[in-house]
Parts: C-alpha cells; structure tokens; sequence
C-alpha cells in the first residue's frame, strides 16, 4: 500500500517536472532570431484633381477605377466651370492635376510657368446650333453675317471654345460683321443653353455638349438645330489636355493619372460623354494652310499623338 502510494507520488512530480520543461520551451527564443517586424501601413495620397463641368460624369467612374488599382491613393475631385478654374491656379492654387476641355487653357498656363506635363486624352470640335425656331433663319456660318441675326453667343477668347470660334469667323471672312452682335458668356456651358432659351439667333459650343448622351444635355439638344459641325466643314479638332501642375504634392501619382485617361475603358466613358477616343478619325489643318469652309478633311487622323490643330 505504501509502495503504492510513493509511485502515485512520483508520478505526479513527474508530470509537474514534464509541464514545467515543456512551458519553458515554450519561452524559449531559438539562438539568432529577431522579432517580426510589424509591416507599416502605406500612406495614403489625397491625389487633388481639377475637373471641368464636362467631364463630371465620367471622371466619377475613372476615379473609382483608378482607386481599384492604386489602393494607397484617393482621388479628390473638384468639379467646376473651367472658366473658374484656371483663374484658380493663375492665382496660386496648386492641385495635382488640371483636366481642361480643350488645350487654350492649358497653353495658358504653360506659358506662365505652371505646368510640369501635359497630355491630349480626348478630343472635340465646334458646332453652329440654332433655337430650334431658327429666327435668324441662318442655313449657314456666312448667314450669320445677314442682318437678320441680331445675337450669336461666343465664348471668350480665353477659353478654347472661344478661341476656336472666333478663328472659324475669321478665316471664314464674317468676323467682322458679326463681331458687334457678340454675346460673350463667361462659361462654356451657357453656350448652347442661351441658345435652348431663345437668348441668342445662334450659337458656337463645343460639339461634345451637344451630342453628350442622356439627361438634361440630351434634352437641352433636343431644342436646338445643328447648323454645321466644323470637324468635317472645317477640319477642325480640338484636343483635351490634361496636366500636371508645377509645385503639385504628389507630380508621380499625378503623372500616372494622365496615363491612366489613356486606357480603353476611360476613353469609352469620354465617348458616352459626346467626346472623340484618342484612336477615333480626327481631322487637322495642316500648318501654314488655310482651311475651306465646307471643304473636305485635309488631314484626318487615327493616331493617339495627332499634330496640333492650325494656330497652336
């Protein structure tokens, strides 16, 4: 019985001693390892991007699949008139990126210094659109000139759009008569919807605001008549530039998002916004000609890096 009793007792000291070694062992650092490092968490980048009106709709998409594939960065959009946004960065704002529906602005900029890179990613043209009625009873751009058409809505000189039309009137022989019945709106977007409204006899706007699918464009086009669209009467296209603006916080992130306007699937959504693809036929003044009014295409085009149009 007592014989009995001691092996219980050493067996249960046996146990304690197995329990103890195998805790130790436990604790033990094999000789030589280092403590796993915690991995720091990528910082995010708030890449600042400056968005025309325009391109509202699609740059909501393009920036959620940019986002998708650079998971560290946010894309922070500020969507407005280019007219307000240029002044902006003339004036010391510095967003990464300025995307510009046309190139004028962007020249402008680039002029005074404030632009690190730039690059085309769409493309538009300028139609002469009329209130549906047509008062005016314009069939052409000379009828413009007639004294029957009191009001044509131009853009200012500033802006592509204006820039542009008035170009078209000039080398058509009819600015001078038709420079005194000038309204000069001060956004692009005003341009068709004075002429929707009856405001004007007629109108130069940007083709891609008149052929931009669904909602209150595809209305506001359903009230207005297309007179000409100067892409195929004066072989005119006009290309949309994006840039990088100098003194910008984050230029590579900023760099890799003008590339990324450039995938098929952005340039779709520039498409359904009424805007050419970079890969679509376009048609450019060949430099130091004169274009014809109603002639054909003097230079069309399918490449991504076309020359510029005449006058640049």
């Amino acid at each position: 019985m007592l014989r009995t009793r001691s092996l219980a007792v050493a067996a249960v000291a046996l146990v304690g001693l197995a329990a103890l070694l195998c805790v130790g062992c436990a604790r033990q650092k094999a000789p030589g390892a280092l403590p796993q490092a915690t991995p720091a968490p990528q910082e995010q980048v708030v890449l600042d991007v400056f968005v025309p009106c325009a391109f509202a709709d699609a740059t909501s998409e393009i920036a959620e699949m940019f986002q998708a594939e650079h998971p560290n960065i946010r894309v922070n959009r500020t969507i407005e008139n280019v007219g307000v946004l240029v002044p902006r960065i003339a004036n010391g704002a510095k967003p990464d990126v300025f995307m510009s529906i046309g190139d004028r602005e962007v020249a402008g900029l680039t002029e005074k210094g404030l632009v690190d890179a730039q690059r085309d990613f769409c493309f538009t043209s300028i139609v002469l659109v009329v209130p549906q009625a047509n008062p005016g009873k314009v069939a052409t751009l000379k009828d413009l000139a007639k004294p029957a058409v009191k009001t044509i809505a131009v853009a200012e000189d500033e802006l592509s759009v204006g820039y542009y039309s008035r170009k078209i009137l000039t080398d058509n022989g009819v600015w001078d008569s038709v420079k005194g019945k000038l309204v000069r709106p001060k956004f692009p977007v005003e341009l068709l919807k004075m002429a929707r409204e009856g405001k004007v006899q007629a109108s130069l706007a940007y083709a891609a605001c008149f052929r931009a699918e669904g909602g209150e464009k595809k209305q506001m086009a359903a009230q207005i008549k297309l007179i000409s669209d100067f892409l195929a009467d004066y072989c005119l296209t006009i290309p949309c530039t994006a840039a990088v603006i100098k003194g910008a916080k984050h230029p590579q992130e900023a760099q890799a998002f003008l590339d990324f306007l450039t995938k098929p699937e952005c340039q779709e959504l520039f498409a359904a916004g009424g805007f050419m693809k970079l890969d679509d036929p376009k048609c450019f003044v060949t430099p130091g000609e004169k274009p014809a009014a109603g002639g054909e295409s003097d230079q069309p085009s399918g490449t991504g890096e076309p020359a510029k149009p005449q006058g640049q």
